[in-house]
């Protein structure tokens, strides 16, 4: 176990592994719509060789956890889960420790949530004596420290074909409420789920139960970071004046224009955020200090 000045974190999310496939089979599920999505689209906006040098900057800027917030792969094939699977190994060989959650796309068709493959590729508990477990659950945590604590939820379910919903069911909830009961009060907590609980984008995006996770933040203070993916939309922001934690969103990290890394020093009483930014170099373009 870490002291909390020693911890550093990177935010990274929807890395979106994946190439384009013909296989006739995709069309008896969603999957023939992501491979579109990814053929027309997807791989001309990300460009996944920057990760070659993201794990530069993670040693340079001394990471010691690496978040991953969901959607790794596009239509959560194997294939796509091996390959995003030797990126999340390079991490650990690198000696920083990887955190992995799913997002809507790992969980893209009926076939792959039912037999939860991305559980295959990604272990479901990063604590052997955290009692929740992420593919039974839908949630895991661990200590990082004695006031610091990561917990994990997965919300992603597989969808109808335009919709990339997700689920905070009542069942993840009475589960995040006993988690929360039993960590200390004085212990800050960062949660990572892949969906926003805001509600800004269109109801087919967005996450059920969502007003029910908000309420739940604002009765329990010490969860003071939240971290997401999804909207592909780089975003820091402090909510402490409607009693809600801050929020970090690093964005789709592998696309061109405005991917990004968040680096984040934790603290006592303050938490230290860096915006990282792609310029044919990872360069820091922002810095916000937060008390929590």
């Amino acid at each position: 176990m870490h002291s909390s000045d020693q911890v550093r974190i990177a935010h990274i999310s929807d890395l979106h592994f994946g190439r384009p496939t013909f296989n006739p089979l995709q069309f008896f599920s969603k999957r023939w719509l992501g491979n579109l999505n990814l053929l027309l689209t997807r791989q001309h906006q990300f460009d996944h060789t920057r990760l070659d040098t993201l794990l530069d900057l993670f040693d340079r800027e001394g990471v010691t956890h690496v978040a991953i917030t969901g959607d790794l792969s596009v239509t959560s094939r194997r294939r796509e889960f091996h390959i995003a699977k030797e990126f999340v190994e390079k991490i650990r060989v690198a000696g920083m420790t990887p955190m992995v959650i799913p997002g809507n796309h790992d969980q893209y068709t009926k076939r792959a949530y039912q037999r939860q493959l991305f559980y295959r590729f990604f272990p479901s508990k990063w604590d052997s004596e955290f009692p929740f477990d992420l593919s039974k659950d839908k949630l895991t945590g661990m200590a990082l420290s004695e006031d610091l604590w990561f917990l994990a939820l997965d919300t992603a379910l597989a969808t109808s074909l335009i919709s990339s919903q997700g689920m905070f069911s009542e069942s993840i909830e009475q589960s995040l409420e006993k988690a929360l009961e039993a960590i200390p009060k004085s212990a800050r907590i960062i949660l990572l789920n892949h969906f926003p609980f805001f509600q800004h984008d269109p109801k087919i995006k967005q996450l059920l139960r969502a007003p029910a996770l908000k309420s739940l933040l604002q009765r329990h203070r010490n969860v003071r970071l939240y971290m997401h993916g999804h909207t592909h939309r780089q975003t820091l922001a402090d909510l402490a004046t409607s009693n809600l934690p801050i929020i970090s969103d690093s964005g789709a990290t592998v696309h061109r224009s405005h991917g990004a890394c968040h680096i984040i020093t934790p603290g006592k009483d303050a938490v230290d955020i860096a915006v990282f930014l792609y310029e044919d170099q990872w360069t820091k373009k922002d810095a916000k200090n937060f008390r929590w």
